[in-house]
């Protein structure tokens, strides 16, 4: 792959969900992520854990041909983000995962501060009393000032570009979302952040898209490239994957 790129990989679990593809998929895992799986209390969500891992694995070969998918190894960081371990001349790549209830995704590139999150977009909930315990003051005034469904939509917005910049940074949850506000405009996408937040808010780059009608994904861009980085979105499944 390209150094300033960002390689984007989406499934969709009903399109690729099927026993054959679990049972294939299931044998690119480590032994450690097979146990996992088996924790699952439902079979949908050990299925879609089952696909989203063998997807990274699928997408760090589609960028690293020379590593097999099952060769890849894992370590995590001091906030619990995972990272390539081995083999060592792949190292320098670098990636975030997400899923959801039928969609499972996640961005590879060379460049560390990058991530994605994808969530599934429900109708159901209450987001502004979420927003409220969560989201910085400038966002809830915003989701006030507008009617539904527009507010649920710019909800999910939120979210997705909050939990990707989370991603990016490899904090996790452990810093808190109303530290940070999104403003989204039909021109760009920004952030801003508290004081006390050491971080430059030029620095970054946001996307959004909707891979489905139910569902919404950002991806957060901290490379700091000019223009930000290049996305390219690859097929799935994979060629190699079905092969």
């Amino acid at each position: 792959m390209t150094d300033d790129g960002i390689e984007l990989f989406v499934g969709l679990l009903e399109s690729i969900d099927t026993p054959d593809a679990v049972d294939a998929f299931r044998r690119l895992l480590s032994v450690d992520e097979r146990v996992r799986a088996e924790r699952f209390r439902f079979d949908r969500h050990q299925r879609q854990y089952i696909l989203a891992h063998a997807m990274l694995r699928l997408a760090l070969s589609h960028a690293a041909p020379e590593v097999a998918p099952s060769d890849w190894s894992f370590s995590t960081g001091r906030y619990g983000r995972p990272f390539v371990a081995a083999p060592a001349a792949a190292t320098a790549l670098h990636f975030s995962l997400s899923h959801t209830d039928g969609c499972v995704a996640c961005v590879v590139s060379k460049h560390e501060t990058v991530g994605v999150d994808v969530e599934t977009v429900s109708r159901r909930g209450a987001p502004l009393s979420t927003a409220l315990r969560f989201f910085a003051p400038e966002e809830v005034e915003a989701l006030r000032g507008l009617p539904e469904p527009a507010a649920t939509e710019r909800f999910f917005d939120y979210w997705t570009l909050k939990e990707s910049y989370l991603k990016a940074r490899g904090f996790g949850l452990n810093l808190p979302l109303d530290s940070f506000a999104m403003q989204i405009s039909r021109e760009a996408i920004g952030i801003s952040f508290n004081s006390d937040i050491a971080d430059d808010p030029t620095g970054w780059r946001f996307s959004l898209c909707s891979p489905s009608p139910s569902h919404r994904l950002a991806i957060a861009d901290g490379s700091r490239a000019a223009g930000g980085l290049r996305i390219t979105r690859n097929a799935w499944p994979l060629q190699e994957a079905v092969a």
